[in-house]
């Protein structure tokens, strides 16, 4: 063992031998907060060298004209190598717009033509003297307010209307019943329309009240929902085109299905309108006389036969009053319509023949009214219709 002085002056032995006391002892140095381990510690082999690189903050990616197809192979690698990142991903990437600017264009286009329809309905109805113009000197909100209120007493005047309609059918029918004058074809029609107007009274009367808005929407695409005393001149119009076009197409289109139910007809004189009548016969007939062709079976079939026992008792009052010679020119249109007749390019002349030959062909005694007229409605449409077919 040797012994050494140190800096201070004290002994200090070591056991080593002198060649480790002859070995200046390392100078002092200041401790630091992060001390790194010995050079001989464990785990020296296997640590690398740190190397300072500081990488600066990851970027958002860039747009899809300014991305490199490097930092889009780069990005689609490091995504595909981290679990779950395709869920993460799939969720948090916001949802394509592509659809709603898709269907924006049809949203304003609808709403455009609603508020078109509007406006050119309100026009008219100006023209008339139904609804009264708004001031000259109004500005926007003004004219807006004036249309609302005028509309509002317009449609309030029809419902007031449907009332009036019903002391003046009360009275028809104290009349007939204390024994008086039959009723005319007019008051028979004039009973049948404030019936229609009156089930229509309770929804258009909730409508008015809750969204007064969305009439002119009713108007457009549920039109049966009005009653007759609250259509605007060109509201009826429109209704009354889109019906014609109906009529019309039905009559070109399944022209075949009436060619199949006449033949059957003849070929069956003791067949009832039930077994003339199959499915597609049903649908080209309720299309031509202007009735829905939603429904099941039967349901179509009632509507038919309904509206044939109408026609019937119509065909009756008309043959009373000198076979419908004392109806003007839309009211012998109407009632060529309610028959299956296509009145269009037909003269005023035409139309009187057409709806004398639908009456001489009618009035078939000992015979079933209901199959007798969808007898009619065939021949009419496939053109047995002339004196020559008579």
């Amino acid at each position: 063992m040797s012994q050494q002085q140190d800096a201070s002056g004290s002994l200090v032995s070591h056991r080593y031998g002198s060649r480790f006391v002859s070995t200046n002892p390392p100078p002092t140095t200041e401790p630091t907060t992060s001390e790194a381990p010995p050079p001989g510690g464990p785990g020296a082999a296997t640590r690398k060298h740190k190397v300072e690189l500081r990488p600066g903050p990851v970027k958002p990616p860039k747009s899809s004209s300014e991305s490199s197809p490097a930092s889009a192979s780069s990005a689609a690698s490091s995504s595909a190598s981290e679990p779950g990142s395709e869920h993460t991903s799939a969720a948090t990437q916001p949802p394509s717009s592509s659809s709603e600017t898709s269907s924006r264009p049809k949203l304003s286009d609808a709403a455009h033509k609603v508020i078109e329809v509007a406006k050119e309905d309100y026009q008219e109805a100006s023209k008339h003297g139904i609804l009264a113009p708004p001031p000259a000197n109004a500005s926007w909100v003004g004219k807006l307010f004036h249309q609302a209120k005028e509309l509002f007493k317009f449609y309030w005047n029809g419902v007031k209307l449907i009332n009036t309609h019903r002391l003046r059918v009360r009275a028809i029918n104290a009349r007939v019943k204390a024994g008086g004058a039959p009723l005319s074809r007019w008051e028979a029609r004039f009973i049948a329309n404030y019936k229609q107007d009156a089930l229509k009274l309770i929804p258009f009367a909730l409508i008015i009240i809750i969204a007064e808005e969305a009439i002119p929407l009713v108007v457009i695409y549920t039109p049966f929902l009005l009653p007759s005393t609250c259509l605007l001149p060109s509201q009826k119009e429109r209704i009354d085109a889109k019906r014609r076009e109906k009529q019309r197409s039905f009559a070109q289109e399944m022209k075949s299905s009436f060619e199949e139910v006449h033949k059957r007809a003849l070929a069956q004189p003791d067949a009832n309108v039930d077994a003339l009548l199959d499915r597609t016969a049903l649908t080209s007939y309720s299309g031509v006389l202007s009735l829905s062709t939603f429904g099941p079976h039967p349901l179509r079939l009632r509507r038919v036969k309904k509206h044939m026992k109408t026609i019937a008792a119509d065909d009756e009052l008309l043959a009373r009053e000198d076979q419908g010679e004392r109806l003007s020119v839309d009211e012998l249109r109407e009632a060529l319509e309610e028959r299956g007749i296509v009145t269009e390019g037909l003269s005023t002349d035409a139309m009187r023949a057409r709806l004398r030959w639908w009456l001489s062909h009618s009035q078939v005694p000992d015979s079933d009214p209901i199959r007798t007229r969808v007898l009619l409605v065939a021949r009419n449409v496939i053109g047995q219709h002339d004196a020559a077919h008579a």
